[in-house]
């Protein structure tokens, strides 16, 4: 419901889901994770609300500091610092405070190693959109310079979706010499890419193309 622009129904999923939870045995990780999403959807209303905002964050945090009642199922995708900050980055942005956007941002990227490739150019790659925010594209550049080295051999839709977002935001600084040689490059990863992972949507190997 974020996503798709709808705050109002992304808040009231949230609770339902809240309230499903609660039925049960404890659940903190996901529990933080519908409090952090339900978080979201009131940074994206208009007006919106960035005290309740961050009373839902912080009891996010709180919720991941608890014991779960049993142990996580396998259907539940995994939550934890790391995710919530880049929830929190998500919101600050929305919010339009950068300056907590970007300590966030840079937070996920600590929390996450190197050879956690996939989380940590998430990481990344929204410390670089918080840099375009900034209006600082060349230091955006680099960091998303270094994501696409480092997931080259990366078959994720999220990655590539994410580059194609970061495409768009670069666009307005096109008359940035550094911008317009990374936006070559990129769009030529973001093609290939693209490519790849369809052959792989439909099993087969790209040689068999």
């Amino acid at each position: 419901a974020s996503y798709l622009g709808a705050p109002d129904e992304a808040v009231a999923l949230a609770r339902q889901g809240k309230a499903a939870l609660h039925a049960g045995p404890a659940n903190p990780a996901l529990e933080a994770r519908i409090l952090a999403l339900e978080a979201r959807g009131v940074a994206g209303k208009d007006p919106a609300d960035p005290t309740e905002c961050a009373r839902l964050l912080l009891r996010a945090e709180q919720a991941l500091e608890d014991t779960p009642a049993a142990p996580a199922s396998t259907w539940v995708s995994h939550f934890d610092e790391g995710s919530l900050a880049s929830e929190t980055t998500r919101c600050l942005r929305q919010l339009g405070d950068l300056e907590q956007a970007l300590q966030q941002a840079e937070r996920i990227i600590s929390l996450r190693p190197s050879h956690r490739t996939r989380s940590r150019a998430f990481g990344q790659l929204a410390l670089a959109s918080v840099l375009i925010a900034q209006q600082e594209p060349d230091q955006a550049v680099s960091i998303a310079g270094d994501v696409l080295n480092a997931t080259q051999s990366l078959g994720s839709y999220l990655v590539i979706s994410q580059l194609i977002q970061l495409q768009r935001q670069l666009e307005p600084y096109s008359g940035n010499a550094v911008v317009v040689e990374f936006l070559n490059c990129l769009q030529d990863a973001v093609r290939d890419r693209l490519a790849f992972y369809q052959l792989t949507a439909e099993g087969q190997h790209p040689h068999e193309a």
